[in-house]
């Protein structure tokens, strides 16, 4: 039997089920077979059988007419544009059959986009998911399996990126989603979702025409249209209007969940979101504190990233640096660190001709006297400070703050070269800098000279034991030592005892028997041959 006529005509319809001010005309049969939500509300109620669903019903009439299609089996149609509502609507009115078939379909479109790794499909199906559906679909784990797929595709050697329409999806997705996108996203991992994290950021809190940047970026080409049947147009209600205490909840949020990670956004970035969390008063602003300076003191040099910061930025870093070291540096190793840092941005601005007095004192001053390495980045920068133009315009005071911000004892040979010849440097301070340079120099003499005592020392030593020992082997031969017999031969060696300043000779002839057996060959000194045979000469 065709049921799709009394579906279309209500024929004989003894049901009413009323969603959003709309009727619908069913039967109960197909209702109860399919639902157990009205299995239950039709035990419960009396004829003639009329059910209102609340206004939490997801989709309203237009989604509950496609689930009546399905009570009589009419068949409908599943796509990416309706798979989000009809799922949720499936669970509340608790249709496990087609929940099951809806679950399938969903997992298809999940398994594809892993396949060709497309970012953009989990994102339109996760951004489906917000509004109304945000519960239902959280209950479905439809959301979960979106941010597991966006974290795997981030997670892929492949070079995914983001486009214009992931941008800003991203922008409309709940604050609590990007924190499980952090939260799911493994440590040895966490730089993938590092993009996703600064442009949320960026354009909740850091920028301030919201609406204007994500309009102009609506109406801009885009790069390339995915799914353009499921692409959704912004509309300008939609564009999210950031409060100061969303601000607020944003950055402390996410400086929570991220932790060390923060570490490696870009520094300017990292000190803009800084500079706002001091104006909105966050509870995270001392950690940021913390990791800015965690991340200057990890830069050993002035990397390209580093190259990148404003000068006026720089110097803002590095002053709130020296504002919290003794709270968050108290290692004095990293506090060198921070010195090579500090000296190496001196000598960029120097060698830029950008370098001003105020900012030789700010940052000169930035590290305690005695945690600095040296003083001679300083010193050339203070030199060229004061043979510059304007620093005859200085006042005493101000020449005195410059020069006492160096310590001339801790300078070099060729430093104290290229600044004798300044006179607005006081010779006396050159002079007090050769001298403790000589000192210094007079001190590494003495030890060096030291040193190479105590090795002759110790080389003396082991030729004495060496000696020794050598002299005690030889006198204490085994006398059962034999070597084989061999014929009759010519030695020639000389042994000199050392009781006796003179020297005897002896010969002897022995034609039957081997001279090796009354005294080992590297004892003789000399021999000699005459038709008796051989006469063995040695030196006692």
């Amino acid at each position: 039997m065709d049921f799709e006529k009394f579906r279309r005509t209500g024929e004989l319809s003894d049901i009413t089920v009323i969603v959003d001010k709309t009727e619908f005309k069913l039967h109960k049969f197909p209702l109860f077979t399919k639902s157990n939500y009205f299995k239950k509300a039709i035990a419960s109620a009396s004829t003639p059988y009329i059910i209102r669903l609340d206004n939490n019903f997801p989709g309203g009439a237009e989604v509950f007419n496609q689930l009546a299609d399905y009570f009589y089996s009419i068949p409908i149609s599943i796509d990416r544009k309706n798979l989000i509502p009809l799922r949720s609507a499936a669970y509340f009115i608790e249709c496990d059959t087609l929940s099951t078939l809806l679950d399938k379909r969903f997992d298809e479109i999940i398994l594809d986009a892993r396949t060709k790794y497309d970012l953009t499909i989990p994102l339109l199906l996760l951004e489906q998911c917000t509004g109304e559906y945000q519960s239902w679909a959280k209950q479905t784990h439809m959301v979960d399996k979106c941010l597991e797929c966006i974290i795997e595709l981030l997670n892929f050697d492949v070079g995914v990126q983001m486009n214009k329409s992931d941008r800003e999806i991203i922008v409309r997705l709940p604050l609590e989603w990007i924190i499980e996108l952090i939260k799911l996203c493994p440590t040895e991992s966490k730089r993938s979702i590092l993009p996703i994290v600064k442009h949320y950021v960026t354009i909740h809190v850091l920028e301030q025409n919201q609406s204007e940047q994500i309009t102009n970026l609506s109406s801009k080409k885009t790069d390339e249209e995915h799914h353009s049947a499921f692409t959704p147009v912004t509309k300008k209600e939609d564009i999210p209007v950031t409060t100061a205490d969303e601000k607020r909840t944003i950055i402390d949020e996410i400086v929570r969940t991220l932790g060390n990670t923060l570490k490696q956004f870009p520094l300017v970035w990292l000190n803009s979101v800084y500079e706002k969390a001091l104006e909105l008063t966050c509870e995270s602003e001392p950690t940021l504190s913390s990791y800015i300076t965690e991340a200057i003191i990890d830069s050993t040099d002035l990397d390209d990233g580093m190259e990148n910061i404003p000068d006026d930025v720089m110097a803002r870093l590095l002053e709130r640096v020296s504002k919290h070291k003794e709270d968050n540096i108290k290692d004095s190793h990293l506090l060198a660190k921070l010195s090579t840092l500090i000296d190496s941005y001196v000598e960029r601005l120097r060698q830029r001709g950008t370098l001003t007095s105020e900012q030789f004192v700010k940052l000169a001053s930035c590290i305690p006297k005695e945690q600095r390495n040296s003083y001679d980045s300083l010193l050339l920068a203070l030199d060229d400070l004061l043979k510059n133009e304007k620093s005859t315009q200085l006042s005493n005071e101000e020449r005195e703050e410059l020069l006492s911000q160096v310590d001339f004892s801790r300078v070099n040979e060729e430093t104290i070269t290229a600044c004798k010849s300044n006179k607005l440097i006081p010779q006396q301070l050159i002079t007090d800098a050769a001298l403790a340079l000589c000192i210094k120099l007079r001190k590494q003499l003495e030890q060096t000279r030291n040193r190479l005592h105590l090795v002759e020392s110790e080389l003396s030593k082991s030729r004495l034991t060496y000696s020794s020992s050598s002299k005690f082997r030889s006198r204490n031969s085994d006398s059962s030592f034999r070597l084989p017999s061999r014929s009759r031969a010519t030695y020639t060696n000389t042994y000199d005892l050392p009781d006796s300043n003179l020297t005897y000779s002896y010969s002897k002839y022995n034609h039957e028997g081997d001279f090796d057996y009354i005294l080992p060959s590297r004892y003789l000194s000399s021999s000699s041959s005459s038709r008796y045979g051989s006469y063995y000469t040695y030196r006692y």
